[in-house]
């Protein structure tokens, strides 16, 4: 089996509140933030520079990542989870397979062979894997050959329904796969031709809503709203969030694609922890919180605590 990629971790569009332990935390009662969402501190700059501008925003649903993906050169199909070592989760490899195998003659014929894509195999840290060494013959010379890998095709998708997550069964009484992304050969491609593709292969496709800005996308988040998802046994089920990307992509100075995640749950869980606080004894953890665990992130004092 061929090594596939996990899918681009997404962050969420606040830092949380990290390094508090029993250790180092002088109030036994501020343990109850940690990993809380630091409400108002974007975990990346870029996202308060872009909260003002157009996502394309795209239902969260509940349910365990999952992946099939499509080497033109050799014809072969492999599926998986979120990393190559995730376990299927109730009958999910299999039931991609009756996927996969379903849509691998499509495949086939819309990427043969002479299609096929390769780069040079990196590490961790991109840098080119150097493999066997050889001298010239006068051995005045050397050179270390590489060993290139195929690019293959990427089908990212959330499998959900019953038995996967808490409300799996609140969607359906079945499993289900809804495509979320796709990455042909190191191109992430736009959502037109993402959508165009599934419709060729008859793949689900996750609910898109109307384009929003990140400000706007926090709101319906925080607020909760009703599941996209078609169909579903609970009518009333409220979506775990919203995925977003700019409408027109965007990498940053890294080379890393501008996505973010806004989740229900995080609010919920916050709001459970604030009240629990007089604005004046928020003052005082964040006071000791941006002194003591994020000092670099102090200015923010002043507006976090109400």
């Amino acid at each position: 089996m061929n090594k596939t990629k996990t899918y681009t971790k997404i962050n969420t569009i606040y830092k949380r509140f990290s390094g508090i332990t029993k250790d180092n935390c002088p109030n036994p009662k501020w343990l109850k933030w940690k990993n809380k969402i630091i409400f108002g501190l974007y975990s990346d700059e870029i996202f308060e520079f872009l909260r003002n501008n157009m996502f394309e925003a795209y239902s969260k649903i509940d349910g365990t990542n999952s992946k099939i993906v499509y080497f033109p050169s050799t014809g072969k199909i492999q599926v998986g989870g979120k990393s190559d070592n995730a376990q299927s989760q109730h009958g999910q490899f299999e039931y991609l397979q009756a996927i996969a195998d379903r849509i691998l003659p499509i495949l086939k014929e819309m990427y043969p062979p002479e299609s096929a894509e390769f780069i040079t195999e990196t590490d961790d840290n991109d840098k080119p894997l150097l493999f066997e060494r050889i001298r010239t013959m006068d051995e005045e010379d050397e050179f270390f050959t590489v060993r290139m890998i195929e690019v293959p095709i990427y089908i990212y998708g959330e499998y959900y329904g019953k038995g996967i997550q808490k409300v799996g069964g609140s969607y359906s009484s079945e499993n289900h796969f809804a495509v979320f992304d796709i990455c042909k050969q190191g191109w992430w491609l736009p959502s037109n031709m993402r959508h165009e593709i599934c419709e060729k292969l008859n793949l689900d496709e996750v609910p898109r809503l109307d384009n929003m800005t990140l400000i706007e996308g926090e709101r319906l988040v925080r607020e909760g709203f009703t599941t996209h998802v078609e169909n579903v046994v609970d009518k009333n089920l409220i979506e775990e969030g919203l995925v977003l990307r700019p409408i027109v992509p965007i990498k940053n100075s890294r080379g890393k694609r501008i996505i973010v995640k806004i989740k229900h749950c995080d609010y919920h869980e916050y709001n459970i922890v604030r009240k629990e606080f007089t604005n004046a004894e928020m003052k005082e953890f964040l006071s000791w919180y941006f002194t003591e665990i994020e000092p670099n992130s102090s200015d923010c004092i002043n507006y976090l605590y109400n």
